[in-house]
């Protein structure tokens, strides 16, 4: 079955660069209109009205995404403007690369604030039209972090590690009603989120971040990291109708880094 979206709406969170922008394309390319949302205006602005120049649907919603009041008004905004929501990506996330025993309570909990609590909370209000409609498409951007250990990534691992049992959990409790939810799950990519870190983990270790990422690229079976566009590739299809049996899973989007997990 193509990768047919017309007519369909798909919220998309973290869509100002990296995977989210690159998944926000491919909807709008499938013929979907993708509902941008970033924190920042201009950014996301700018990313909706590229795309609606050269001929797609977009549209770019601001907002902060740790915010309860402000996600019940996007969401209804939505909702009332468009008359449906058929998919929705949580896509947005931050990274913490530390030592756990030098770590306080403050420095991590806007961790999952982002990648645990902001899941929870836009999954919940999303669902509200997808159960009336008896059709959704749920994706949560994890990660192989919460599959594979690492020194210095505890926390963040354990963030992605709740995407996925919040995932596996909820795609058995509205598996008769039309709704899938599932999980992607990357290795490094290629976004300033991955740049960042390994400028940390870098400095930590006496290196350079592109000493680090050569290293991780070199440890990968495909000897590179991956670009952004392959995970929204398989974003795409996990929004799509032809998607309707695959539930409840947590798809590696690794190069083969983690092979049999």
């Amino acid at each position: 079955m193509p990768l047919e979206l017309s007519n369909q709406v798909h919220i998309i969170t973290g869509a100002s660069r990296g995977i989210g922008l690159a998944t926000a394309k491919l909807v709008a390319q499938a013929g979907g209109l993708p509902v941008m949302i970033a924190r920042s205006p201009e950014q996301i602005g700018t990313e909706a009205e590229a795309l609606q120049a050269s001929g797609h649907k977009a549209e770019a919603y601001p907002l902060d995404i740790t915010d309860p009041d402000a996600c019940k008004a996007m969401v209804r905004h939505v909702r009332d403007t468009h008359g449906r929501v058929d998919g929705l990506v949580n896509n947005a996330g931050t990274n913490m690369v530390a030592n756990l025993l030098m770590c306080k309570e403050s420095t991590w909990q806007p961790m999952f604030d982002v990648n645990v609590f902001a899941v929870i909370r836009l999954t919940q209000l999303c669902l509200k039209p997808m159960v009336r409609a008896k059709y959704g498409r749920i994706v949560n951007v994890s990660s192989v972090a919460a599959k594979l250990g690492a020194p210095y990534n505890t926390l963040y691992s354990a963030s992605k590690s709740a995407v996925d049992g919040f995932t596996r959990s909820l795609a058995i409790e509205v598996a008769k009603l039309g709704i899938t939810v599932n999980a992607v799950a990357p290795s490094q990519v290629n976004t300033k989120l991955m740049r960042d870190g390994m400028a940390v983990r870098g400095k930590m270790g006496g290196l350079d971040a592109d000493a680090v990422i050569e290293g991780i690229a070199e440890g990968n079976p495909m000897g590179r990291i991956l670009e952004p566009e392959e995970v929204a590739g398989t974003i795409l299809h996990l929004l799509s109708p032809g998607s309707g049996s695959i539930t409840g899973q947590s798809w590696n989007v690794c190069g083969g880094v983690a092979l049999g997990l």
